[in-house]
């Protein structure tokens, strides 16, 4: 069964390392949650080597596990926090750019739809990287 577990951590570290690069943050983000989901189990698959009975090899090799599945699950997090980020980014480029394109003459009513929308987009980023860390 462990064996089985481990095999397949595997693979997932090989898909994983396939598929990053170029994936959407919604993609990065779905990889992140099943990610997490195969750090509980092996979790949960630690804890139970974890008896009177066990051999310190079962215990070293049910912590290789773990440590596969902690790996892929950090990397994925780090993925979808560098999204988040990447997008927090170029939501305040694009006020700036904004602000900065408003000339020294015109008025701010003349503008305000735009600007009113950029801060919108910066708002709408921050949330999401709050919401991705859960604050």
């Amino acid at each position: 069964m462990r064996r089985t577990a481990g095999v397949l951590v595997g693979l997932m570290l090989l898909g994983t390392a396939a598929c990053s690069g170029g994936d959407t943050a919604e993609e990065n983000t779905a990889q992140a949650c099943g990610a997490a989901d195969d750090l509980t189990t092996a979790l949960d698959d630690f804890r139970s080597t974890l008896t009177p009975d066990a051999t310190v090899d079962d215990v070293r090799a049910a912590r290789d596990e773990l440590s596969s599945a902690w790996q892929t699950f950090d990397s994925a997090a780090t993925e979808v926090v560098q999204d988040r980020s990447e997008e927090l980014d170029e939501a305040w480029a694009g006020l700036q750019k904004a602000v900065d394109d408003v000339a020294g003459d015109a008025t701010v009513a003349g503008a305000l739809s735009t600007l009113q929308d950029e801060a919108a987009g910066v708002k709408t980023a921050r949330d999401d990287v709050v919401s991705e860390l859960d604050c």
